[in-house]
């Protein structure tokens, strides 16, 4: 390719989005991106022994979010509806949760009250619920925060929360989705869309550093070797933990001049730790009678999704509902991500099959005799994300849009973090913001 009109940073689903609408355009792109494959935190793993797509990053469609429906529908993708059926370990009980709205208003609906000052969601709790009687309803809000949002409730903006809770309302009236194809299938689809005579697409390349003036830009990669890469303009779609890194930091990318009004925006982000495992069994133990008794649930629990329990160190399970497969996924975000972040993939299967086993009231050394596969995926440690997806720290509230802004309109971002549609920390946020910065791009001639 002659040198292109706009390189991309990154072929998630930002700078997937952003290079089709491009090139529809008529304008030509170069894609870097460092891992070895494209998707970036979707990252849908195909292995035959499970049966179904194995989801190691994004895994649900929260609603119905027309940029994501739009290429659900576009490339004749099954989406299946999950069950809302949310069980809580609680005083020995795996006991179903008829509202969890209802539970989390206890503690959260006072968030609308705040007022213009804003604070950690932790500290909001020791002002406004410190009460014993609360005890329950704030440990579970906690492990809300901290596994929807992956986020330390030391340091998540309760105003964000606020903003957070008013825009999906009613948790149990809206709809999550899964992919039966997996969420790999909207990356591919997304790649064969795009035009191969204006789009190029490089892996196993990372910028290490950007030299740029106004409509000139300069990218210097370093690995796996070094090589220079010119354009006009740049896209940056990296995740906000990469623009958190110092520049003088290995894994940093460094830009000359500095942008140090991006450097702030992104301080005021938070990275979100997830540690996530999938793991496949020789049976779905937990929908039979036996199990049912030693967990101390009722025997709803065999068409059960999700389960919780604050004391695990995965915190958050869920089944493969509505299809009937042997197959558990253990999550855990926030304090308890970093709490398992950096051991090795044994210690990480330990630990999900003994929280597997505190949750069901099994023996740990049994579910191990009876797991067939496991993977596991800690995005915290990933050097090409350094964190799962953002969320505001206290008094970020416009840190999203100032990331977003365009630079001289030579250097645009986009990227979940940079969504202020509502969307952001998720796949349709991503999705959006690309859309978004491709059209700031078309508008700059």
């Amino acid at each position: 390719m002659k040198r292109p009109d706009v390189i991309i940073l990154g072929a998630g689903a930002a700078g997937l989005a952003a290079a089709r609408a491009l090139s529809d355009a008529g304008r030509s792109v170069l894609i870097l991106e460092a891992r070895n494959r494209i998707g970036g935190r979707i990252h849908t793993v195909r292995d035959s022994a499970f049966g179904a797509p194995v989801e190691l990053g994004a895994e649900f469609i929260h609603g119905r979010p027309d940029v994501t429906w739009n290429l659900v529908h576009e490339a004749k993708l099954t989406a299946i509806d999950l069950p809302f059926d949310h069980r809580h370990r609680h005083a020995g009980h795996l006991a179903h949760m008829d509202d969890i709205s209802a539970e989390l208003a206890k503690v959260m609906g006072g968030l609308v009250h705040l007022g213009k000052r804003d604070m950690s969601f932790a500290e909001y709790l020791r002002q406004r619920h410190s009460s014993p009687a609360l005890r329950d309803a704030r440990r579970f809000a906690i492990n809300f925060v901290e596994g929807f949002d992956a986020a330390d409730p030391e340091r998540i903006s309760a105003k964000s929360l606020a903003e957070e809770q008013e825009g999906i309302g009613d948790v149990g009236d809206e709809t999550q989705f899964r992919l039966l194809d997996g969420y790999g299938a909207v990356i591919d689809h997304l790649r064969k869309s795009l035009d191969p005579r204006r789009v190029k697409i490089v892996l196993r390349t990372r910028a290490a550093e950007v030299i740029w003036h106004r409509h000139q830009v300069i990218v210097k990669t370093d690995h796996p070797k070094s090589a220079i890469f010119r354009a006009a303009r740049l896209l940056i779609t990296l995740p906000v933990g990469i623009l958190q890194i110092p520049p003088e930091v290995s894994g940093a990318i460094r830009f000359s001049p500095d942008i140090p009004q991006k450097r702030e925006a992104a301080s005021q982000l938070g990275s979100g730790p997830i540690v996530k495992a999938v793991l496949k069994f020789r049976e779905a133990f937990w929908e039979t009678e036996k199990a049912a008794r030693a967990a101390r649930s009722d025997q709803g629990l065999r068409d059960a999704a999700f389960m919780h329990d604050p004391d695990a160190a995965f915190p958050t399970l869920w089944t493969s509902r509505p299809l009937r497969l042997p197959i558990l996924t253990a999550w855990a975000g926030g304090p308890k991500a970093v709490a398992l972040s950096g051991r090795s993939k044994r210690e990480l299967q330990q630990a999900a099959v003994t929280s597997i086993a505190k949750v069901f009231g099994q023996r740990p050394a049994k579910l191990t005799s009876m797991l067939e596969r496991f993977h596991v995926y800690d995005w915290a440690a990933d050097p090409f994300a350094h964190g799962a997806y953002s969320y505001v720290t206290v008094g970020g509230s416009r840190a999203r849009a100032a990331l977003a802004k365009p630079i001289d309109q030579t250097l645009f971002f986009a990227g979940e973090a940079t969504d202020t549609s509502g969307q952001a920390s998720t796949v349709a946020g991503a999705l959006a913001s690309g859309q978004r910065a491709a059209r700031e791009l078309i508008a700059r001639k």
